[in-house]
């Protein structure tokens, strides 16, 4: 066959030419003697941490980045070392966001944060989409742009971001924005209100905050 059909729980079933199949990693720890100094891990060898401090089961040893399992993000790992020495010096830090972006340098490139739609479809939160396609805004048009798009999930009854999706030019740059207005608290208004530089790819947050504006009956 030309195509591979998947289908989801809900039954919507989704059409694809590929189909990528991510199984994770397993750590490699069994030749460094963790067990003697009491260490614990999972069975895909993940050191166990305190995720607040990342102290692990011998409260003198810290452990971060892929070694402790997910999110296994450069960015996260950095991240994770901070927190871990700021606490192992007695330094106090306010509680880490619980939102972090993700992104897939592929082509295009891929990014993330907050929650996907299948996520806020099971939690029962009443929900509209905002859509913009990179090929809507001037600098896409310019920079020849005719694929890539930015989808944006609000809350109906708090108007609150929930989630930001990009798939296209710099996605992992674009990403920043949402996960900006996510982290504090921001609404489908700020999207709305708010003017963006001329011409760039950043207007397509403009765009689907309007698209979403409008179909929450507000336009």
């Amino acid at each position: 066959p030309d195509h591979a059909e998947v289908t989801l729980a809900d039954g919507r079933t989704i059409r694809s030419e590929i189909v990528l199949y991510a199984a994770g990693r397993s750590g490699n720890l069994g030749s460094l003697g963790l067990d003697m100094v009491g260490i614990e891990a999972d069975s895909r060898g993940r050191i166990k941490v305190d995720p607040q401090t990342f102290q692990t089961s011998a409260p003198n040893i810290y452990a971060t980045g892929d070694v402790i399992g997910f999110p296994s993000l450069a960015s996260t790992s950095m991240e994770q070392g901070r927190v871990a020495a700021c606490h192992a010096f007695g330094v106090a830090l306010p509680p880490p966001p619980e939102t972090f972006p993700y992104g897939i340098y592929a082509v295009p490139e891929i990014s993330t944060v907050g929650q996907s739609e299948e996520q806020v479809r099971e939690s029962g939160i009443a929900y509209e989409v905002g859509v913009a396609r990179f090929r809507e805004t001037s600098r896409g048009h310019i920079m020849g742009v005719n694929s890539g798009f930015l989808k944006l999930l609000f809350s109906v009854d708090t108007r609150r971001l929930l989630g930001a999706h990009i798939v296209g030019e710099g996605a992992t740059e674009l990403i920043h924005i949402g996960q900006a207005v996510i982290n504090l608290g921001g609404t489908v208004d700020f999207f709305v209100n708010n003017t963006f530089n001329y011409p760039t790819l950043a207007e397509a947050y403009k765009i689907a905050g309007l698209d979403a504006w409008n179909r929450m009956g507000q336009g």
